[in-house]
């Protein structure tokens, strides 16, 4: 997803009159994206050391995601509807840049709203109390 939202964001950099910062939002959010999986894929040596900093590297790059995010919404949103027909237009963009970041911000809330549904419902009394049934049976020796 990320190399795509790079590759969109390039390919129509200067296709979006009415909101010049749509192409910039896909590229930056796509590459902080990308390089929150740096600490992921290098060995560590100190694992304390190291886990101290990859977490405040996690906490840093999430926050300015999460930012990003915000802005990208302002970004997005507030042009809802621009022109794709006339590129001298000054609500012009691009059809196909502004669907898929459009798509793309939208999704990013669809799936953080079926993440909270999922945890919601793994909080859920019932949930809970067979879960705890369950570990009691297995782990307790059976009385009769």
């Amino acid at each position: 997803m990320s190399i795509a939202s790079i590759s969109v964001g390039s390919v129509y950099f200067h296709d979006c009159p009415a909101q010049y910062l749509i192409p910039y939002y896909l590229i930056i959010s796509s590459v902080s994206g990308l390089l929150l999986l740096i600490p992921s894929i290098l060995p560590c040596r100190n694992r304390e050391v190291s886990s101290d900093l990859i977490n405040v590297f996690h906490l840093i790059f999430g926050l300015f995601q999460l930012a990003f995010l915000i802005a990208g919404n302002v970004w997005i949103y507030s042009i809802y509807a621009p022109n794709y027909t006339d590129p001298t237009a000054a609500n012009y963009c691009h059809k196909g840049l502004y669907l898929y970041a459009f798509w793309i911000t939208t999704l990013v809330y669809i799936f953080l709203g079926l993440f909270v549904i999922g945890w919601g419902a793994a909080q859920l009394p019932a949930g809970g109390n067979i879960r705890k049934q369950l570990t009691q049976r297995y782990e307790s020796p059976s009385t009769f």
